[in-house]
């Protein structure tokens, strides 16, 4: 009976995602956008690696340095050939204040691994992504920004697969991660 389930599980993929039940399952809504040196990283692009998905913005005192500590670790624990086809794409929820210059200086000081990409843009441009993936973003002030906490993992294929809350450990995330590399 263990042989037969086992073989079950497997071949129905028996690796259950962690954060399966945290987001609506079905195609990752497009984002084109420059990161934090100015490169276009478009999420088409992306196909054949899995993307860590996260909003945030450089002034934010709570959620936004947890969620980027939790995703630096996250590639940081990914071996050389898993780090290859894994990205982790950072959607600015404040245009106003997430300059180039801000945000290559927040990467700068949060150590953020090179396949760490912030993207920002205009408020026209930033407004559609944020509504595709239920984000909101509402500026209670010059300096703060209630915005919605949200890790977001998308598969090889461009599908969305897993969300986590802002306070999930890294060792979760990596869990789901290395399941879809498998």
């Amino acid at each position: 009976l263990t042989a037969c389930l086992a073989l079950l599980l497997t071949a129905c993929g028996g690796s259950h995602l962690a954060g399966a039940n945290g987001v609506k399952q079905g195609p990752a809504p497009q984002i084109s956008l420059r990161d934090q040196n100015g490169e276009l990283v478009d999420l088409e692009q992306q196909r054949g690696r899995v993307v860590v998905l996260t909003f945030l913005y450089t002034r934010c005192r709570d959620v936004c340095p947890l969620m980027a500590s939790t995703l630096n670790a996250v590639l940081a624990n990914l071996k050389q050939s898993e780090l290859e086809r894994v990205r982790v794409v950072a959607v600015s929820v404040d245009p106003r204040g997430d300059t180039f210059a801000a945000v290559r200086k927040y990467a700068r000081e949060k150590h953020l691994l090179p396949e760490f990409h912030y993207l920002v843009g205009s408020k026209q441009d930033l407004e559609p992504v944020w509504s595709e993936y239920g984000i909101l973003s509402d500026p209670v002030s010059l300096e703060s920004i209630d915005h919605t906490g949200r890790i977001i993992v998308i598969d090889r294929k461009g599908e969305l697969r897993a969300g986590f809350p802002p306070t999930v450990p890294a060792a979760t995330v990596l869990a789901d991660v290395k399941k879809l590399l498998a």
